[in-house]
């Protein structure tokens, strides 16, 4: 890869920020621009980011919901330098509301663009969601929605910046270490299950629940930006777990497994098997706890129990997902790293308090 620019918008999630550090081991003669919401997220980004990124990491502070300042960086960027923008900012929250997904995920897509197009000699990479399409598509929520509306919009109005689109799914932990840098997507069920202890969960037990590293990812979302910088054409990748991915039994399974081995040598009481229940039995089940008063099946506190199902239940109810396109090699199986995922989170997260988290 020649001395060019790569212009990355949320460099501080968690696959933007797997992205800059594996892009700073792959192509160090590139140069690299972060892009942060503001400087509390650059200044925590740059206190845990490795050297190899903060050596060559020009970090900038916009507010891309903004369409003025977001223009307003071609003068700070400067323009005529090939460069591939790859466009990673979201709200990514499952419960959004329908203004908050558009102004996340439309406005800002269009704003950025916009900006490539000013910043001249730019190709434009959009990351997106295996779990959304832009046509036969039923929408389990506004964040699918919102993000099929910003590539039809990149695709219609911007098609002078050749775009390219990037889809995966849901991104767990490193496939060897577990880390990452942002707890979404599956982790507030690993929450659920650790501090609540539920006698059961409702969703379909053969249905596939899928996830995949954030290494991985990142190594695919490396090779797309590579292969457009070196000009190549413009084509669109979906990073899915396909065969590789966990149904959701096994992954309850292998989560429990994970937690009573660390209870085990916490001295703490193991948790039992948690069965999953199809979701008209689990209304029906919801409703005789409240109506009989019953207490001796412990379930968290209402608010935070129907908000997380209700968040997860487009999922577990109906599972679909794009299958794997363009990739370079096959998502790994997640068998080989599923332990590591649990324990990262585990290790970070189970001793602080419980709270209302969105699930996205």
């Amino acid at each position: 890869m020649t001395a060019d620019r790569v212009l990355v918008t949320g460099a501080g999630g968690a696959v933007g920020s797997a992205f800059l550090a594996r892009l700073a081991e792959r192509a160090p003669a590139a140069g690299l621009v972060g892009v942060f919401s503001g400087e509390a997220s650059r200044d925590a980004y740059l206190e845990r980011a490795p050297r190899a990124v903060t050596d060559v990491l020009r970090p900038v502070v916009c507010d891309l919901t903004d369409e003025e300042a977001t223009l307003a960086l071609t003068g700070t960027l400067g323009r005529g330098r090939r460069t591939v923008l790859v466009h990673a900012a979201a709200n990514v929250s499952w419960s959004a509301s329908p203004e908050a997904a558009r102004l996340g995920n439309v406005a800002v897509t269009r704003n950025t663009a916009r900006l490539a197009r000013a910043l001249g000699d730019t190709r434009f990479l959009l990351l997106s969601s295996a779990y959304t399409a832009v046509d036969d598509w039923e929408y389990r929520n506004t964040y699918e929605e919102s993000k099929a509306e910003a590539e039809r919009l990149l695709k219609r109005d911007f098609a002078d910046l050749d775009p390219s689109v990037f889809s995966c799914s849901l991104v767990v932990g490193h496939s060897a270490t577990g880390a990452i840098s942002r707890f979404h997507g599956i982790y507030p069920l690993l929450g659920l299950v650790e501090r609540y202890e539920p006698p059961f969960l409702p969703g379909d037990r053969d249905g596939l629940i899928d996830i995949v590293p954030v290494d991985w990812v990142a190594s695919e979302l490396c090779a797309m930006t590579e292969a457009l910088l070196a000009g190549g054409p413009a084509r669109d990748v979906v990073a899915s777990a396909g065969e590789a991915a966990p149904r959701l039994s096994d992954l309850v399974s292998a989560v429990v497994t994970v937690l009573n081995r660390a209870r085990r040598e916490e001295g703490r009481p193991e948790l039992v098997d948690v069965p999953l229940v199809p979701y008209r039995r689990w209304d029906f089940l919801r409703r005789s706890v409240d109506a009989w008063k019953v207490t001796e099946i412990r379930l968290p506190n209402r608010q935070f129990l129907d908000r997380l199902i209700g968040i997860y239940r487009p999922y577990f109810e109906n599972a679909r997902v794009r299958l794997p396109e363009n990739t370079t090699c096959p998502a790994p199986h997640w068998s080989g790293y599923v332990d590591g995922v649990v324990e990262y989170w585990r290790t970070a997260n189970v001793r602080r308090p419980p709270r209302v988290a969105s699930a996205s």
